[in-house]
């Protein structure tokens, strides 16, 4: 009989018995307890959304995105199996999402420790046993295909660019998700005509020439194609890439790297965060790790650490203090000037360290085949008489004209307020 779901951007969602079967394992339903956007609820209040609802979200466009790709292409055929491959991947393409999603996975690589919510992804699917039985039911393989999906290491490139590419389910999902949950509206663009101009095709461009790849109409569906990637690039500038969002980023960054730093052994959770950083997480342990689970473990701190840095970063996280933001000069002479005058105000080394954070993040709104040499990592325009070729080909196409400006790295300061 299946369930019906409602929701926000795709209003009903149908999940069959045996999906919901996967949903309802302690493992998926973990990410409810895992926000979006971090800690974006400290500048946009209503983005207190879930991985939970993304999740189910990108389940079933990456259903959508097969029933328009079946309907508009020629000779595209698939078979159940790889239906259910492609909606299943989609369904638990984030399963591996740590606290705070992306921040977390950022701060320990920051701090020069391994982590990839990808790779957890594949551990959660291969060694989690609730989540491997019932994918097994599939067939002995499926996990592991499942897993070759997500990695894109999957042989019909047209699966994986349902799940992964410039252009896929993900994408759709949690651009029209963060835009709606934000109030930002820059992500929203017209998904239905998008989906009515998309096909499968084979690609007449020499160097990927006889490749297939996901294609849409030029000249029907090239303006909301660009509308699509401009909605990304402005998300990214005033959402995830925001100041204040990216200073509070810092705050946790640094809180943990000072619990890991001075080695603070007796406080709940310090066991747990090292492996994370060694890369020695059991899945078991990895598993109940989530946004509550930090945040308990941060108001503990707060209320009995004695450490006075610690207590200053959970000060400022807890009532909500960013730290203030300085665009460093470009030129380098003036940049490391500066930097010294700025440092030179600070009263200790611990200050310096803690309270001084650089922040370069860079934007690519659209990468074309020219860098990547990838068709999942390209999306390609149908002209008339059969030409299959990239958007970096197409002249007439304001994300080609406007490249540059689409590219945008920025560096910031965060100082002591």
């Amino acid at each position: 009989m299946g369930k019906v779901i409602r929701d926000p951007i795709h209003n009903i969602i149908e999940v069959e018995d045996d999906v919901l079967e996967l949903i309802d394992t302690y493992a998926f339903q973990r990410l409810r307890r895992i926000r979006q956007l971090g800690v974006a609820w400290l500048v946009y209040p209503s983005a207190e959304h879930s991985r939970f609802a993304h999740s189910l979200g990108v389940y079933e466009m990456s259903k959508r995105v097969i029933r328009a790709l079946k309907r508009n292409s020629s000779h595209f055929t698939l078979n159940k199996d790889e239906e259910k491959l492609i909606t299943t991947a989609a369904l638990l393409h984030d399963i591996g999402h740590g606290p705070f999603s992306h921040m977390l996975e950022g701060a320990i690589k920051n701090l020069g420790g391994h982590f990839e919510h990808e790779e957890m992804s594949t551990r959660i699917i291969l060694e989690c046993r609730e989540i491997n039985t019932r994918l097994q039911r599939f067939g002995t393989d499926f996990p592991a295909r499942v897993c070759q999906v997500l990695q894109k290491k999957y042989p019909s490139t047209h699966v994986a660019s349902v799940i992964s590419s410039q252009f896929d389910a993900d994408r759709i999902d949690y651009l029209l998700r963060d835009s709606y949950m934000t109030g930002a509206n820059y992500g929203k663009f017209d998904v239905d005509w998008l989906l009515r101009n998309i096909s499968i095709e084979t690609a007449t461009f020499p160097s990927v020439k006889g490749q297939t790849v996901v294609g849409i109409n030029h000249k029907k569906g090239l303006n909301v194609l660009e509308q699509y990637l401009l909605g990304r690039h402005y998300m990214y500038i005033h959402v995830y890439y925001h100041k204040v969002i990216r200073s509070f980023e810092a705050i946790v960054n640094n809180l943990i790297k000072r619990i890991l730093e001075k080695e603070h052994k007796k406080l709940a959770g310090y066991k747990v965060i090292e492996a994370l950083f060694n890369s020695t997480i059991s899945i078991e342990d990895y598993l109940q790790l989530d946004d509550f689970v930090m945040m308990s473990w941060f108001n503990e701190w707060y209320n009995k650490v004695k450490d006075p840095v610690l207590h200053k970063l959970l000060e400022y996280l807890f009532c909500r203090v960013p730290l203030k933001v300085v665009f460093p000069p470009q030129e380098p002479i003036a940049y490391y000037k500066k930097r010294e005058e700025i440092l030179a105000q600070y009263s200790s080394e611990d200050e310096k360290k803690y309270f001084f954070y650089e922040d370069s993040s860079k934007n690519v709104a659209y990468k074309d085949l020219y860098t990547t040499r990838d068709v999942l990592e390209e999306i390609f325009v149908c002209k008339e008489k059969d030409e299959i070729i990239p958007l970096s080909a197409l002249e007439d196409s304001i994300i080609v004209q406007a490249s540059n400006a689409l590219k945008k790295d920025t560096i910031r300061w965060y100082i002591k307020p």
